[in-house]
């Protein structure tokens, strides 16, 4: 690649992310503005008519007026005007309640209006709320409307965080896209140089979302906490079950805090460790030799865990949108006790050595090499976790061919066979399995005789879609309690129902696969009351696929299938997160299918 590509490509990147900045200042303008001149005002305004004082009134006018919208939906606001007397001084007041606004959450300004409507010009009189210092100050309907202030809510919330990621996230990209194009100028044809990561003799971790991580956790209880203290000081649920609903936006602060937690926790055990490797790049068939040294001691009681991955990265592109992918191709774990560890200059260190297999994939040398190429990339990494609790710290490995490596790799491949595509061994197999709660066990001649795929073996997903549902169910009762628009009302009826069937369909099905030299029995069972059994002949089927067909954040989930003679094409396994084991198991089964369908056709 020249210098004059370079130089373009790192001023589109650069331009990318400046205009990621600008496109996310909008968002955060919008909803600091709502929460401020809407939003805050009317809570503070509820939590200080606390204590107004309720005095006599009476309506002089009285005025629903209905404001039709562009897409249809009418919106009403109750008006009023009324007199009334504090402390010897007779006033005039025109505020109905704290959300000046019209809206049609609910019947609340109708029923305000009849009430008016009823008492309007007539000497009985009504009453108000005027605050005793500042007697000008008055309301006549001091509710705390909370469902209006809960979608009011979402926009001071949501608005800035995602303004916020898309600016700080396209900043902090184009400093880093800046700072490796300075590596690369400075470090020609070395890319194990190339990373902020690897700019020193040591290898550091990535950066530490912490801050980012608290930042979010602190917005929404800034924004939300407010209103959940309300809903309960204010008795509102016990007026409405419903009000609950106004408590999980505060609530959600917890996933953050959670993930805050594990992080903080790991640095109270180690810190953030840094390797010295004795040989910069790490290659392919050679040892990873170094030290791991730590600027926190840590406990000599607790154990470090190591985890040195191989993944690959597959970018799949939807319209202008994309969503990355990763499978582990390899991986070795080891542990190491923190007892062993020696005292160092910098801190405390451990000798580290990790095995790196020949023919696993890795970046070459020139920078063409080690752009994406197809939508995919391979990214090795180290993971380093304490016994003691917390989440791992990654550190990037530098897993490069070297030039005179690379000639010997190619002057070998030129006299070797060609290799067929890399697939798992049995006990990679199985392990690989059993993590993802599958069990399977093989036959004397190594072909699956037995696989297991017990109810609940995706119960992360299946508890999230039944959280998920039974929020989405909650609002569907919201709505209907609130008389929003049918519309709404309709979609959200129709797909509550099928969330929460599918959450209960992913915790409760089981499928079990029995096979032998004569057949392929699938049993599927959703609970312990229903069943149903299915049996196929190796004529029965043409072949063993796999493919993805579920996506959840940055993972993708693979099956394999069978395709029949009887043109259906049967699940037998599911839930794999990687396609070399999906693929891998393919071939087994189709193994199996070749070894027992010959005789028949003999």
């Amino acid at each position: 690649m020249s210098r004059s590509n370079r130089s373009s490509v790192r001023s589109a990147k650069q331009l990318s992310g400046g205009c990621a900045v600008l496109f996310g200042l909008p968002f955060i303008l919008a909803g600091v503005a709502v929460g401020v001149f809407l939003y805050f005002p009317a809570i503070s305004s509820w939590w200080s008519s606390r204590s107004w004082v309720e005095v006599p009134c009476w309506i002089e006018t009285a005025e629903l007026k209905a404001s039709r919208g562009s897409k249809g939906g009418t919106t009403y606001r109750a008006e009023a005007s009324y007199r009334y007397e504090f402390d010897r001084r007779s006033y005039h007041g025109d505020q109905v309640s704290f959300f000046s606004g019209s809206d049609n959450m609910g019947d609340f300004q109708q029923q305000v209006f009849q009430q008016l409507q009823s008492v309007k010009g007539k000497k009985r009189p009504f009453r108000c709320f005027v605050n005793p210092s500042k007697p000008e100050q008055v309301v006549l309907f001091r509710d705390l409307r909370w469902g209006l202030l809960l979608l009011m809510s979402i926009f001071p919330t949501a608005f800035p965080l995602a303004g916020c990621l898309v600016s700080v996230g396209g900043w902090r990209q184009s400093r880093r896209t800046a700072q490796m194009a300075r590596l690369r100028e400075q470090h020609p044809g070395t890319p194990w140089r190339w990373r902020p990561e690897w700019m020193g003799e040591k290898i550091c971790p990535e950066p530490d979302p912490l801050p980012f991580i608290i930042g979010v956790a602190g917005w929404i209880l800034l924004v939300q906490l407010p209103l959940a203290l309300a809903v309960i000081l204010g008795g509102e649920i016990i007026k409405s079950a419903l009000a609950l609903l106004a408590l999980i936006p505060a609530a959600l602060a917890c996933i953050p805090l959670l993930f805050a937690w594990r992080r903080i926790r790991t640095q109270i055990a180690i810190g953030r460790p840094v390797l010295l490797l004795k040989q910069v790049p790490v290659s392919p068939g050679h040892p990873l030799v170094g030290e791991l040294r730590f600027s926190r001691a840590p406990s000599p009681l607790s154990t470090l865990s190591l985890r040195a991955l191989c993944q690959r990265h597959i970018t799949r592109n939807s319209g202008d949108s994309h969503a990355t992918a990763k499978e582990t191709i390899w991986e070795h774990t080891s542990a190491l006790s923190a007892a062993e560890a020696r005292r160092d200059v910098d801190g405390m260190a451990l000798p580290l050595r990790i095995d790196i297999p020949r023919g696993l994939p890795c970046a070459a040398v020139d920078e063409a090499s080690i752009v994406t190429t197809e939508g995919e990339q391979h990214v090795w990494t180290l993971e380093i976790s304490s016994s003691t609790g917390g989440g791992p710290v990654v550190l990037p490995l530098p897993v490069f061919v070297s030039a005179a490596a690379a000639a010997e790799s190619e002057e070998e491949a030129a006299f070797a066979q060609p290799e067929p595509s890399p697939l798992l061994s049995t006990d990679d197999l199985l392990l690989r399995l059993k993590a993802r709660g599958i069990e399977m066990e093989m036959d004397a001649g190594g072909m699956p005789s037995f696989i297991d795929c017990p109810a609940g073996r995706n119960r992360y997903a299946g508890f999230f879609l039944l959280v998920f549902g039974l929020i989405w169910s909650a609002g569907f009762l919201f709505m209907q309690a609130k008389g929003a628009p049918l519309i709404f009302r309709l979609f959200w009826g129709i797909t509550s129902p099928l969330i929460l069937g599918g959450s209960l369909w992913t915790l409760l099905h089981s499928l079990r696969l029995e096979i032998n030299t004569r057949e392929l029995r699938i049993l599927n069972r959703v609970g312990p009351f229903y069943s149903w059994l299915e049996i196929f002949e190796p004529r029965h089927i043409i072949g063993f696929i796999h493919d993805s067909n579920t996506q959840a954040g940055n993972k993708f989930y693979y099956r394999v299938r069978a395709e029949t003679i009887f043109g259906k094409t049967k699940t037998l396994v599911d839930g794999i997160t990687e396609s070399v084991t999906a693929e891998t198991l393919a071939r087994r089964l189709d193994e199996w299918r070749k070894l027992n369908d010959l005789p028949r056709r003999a």
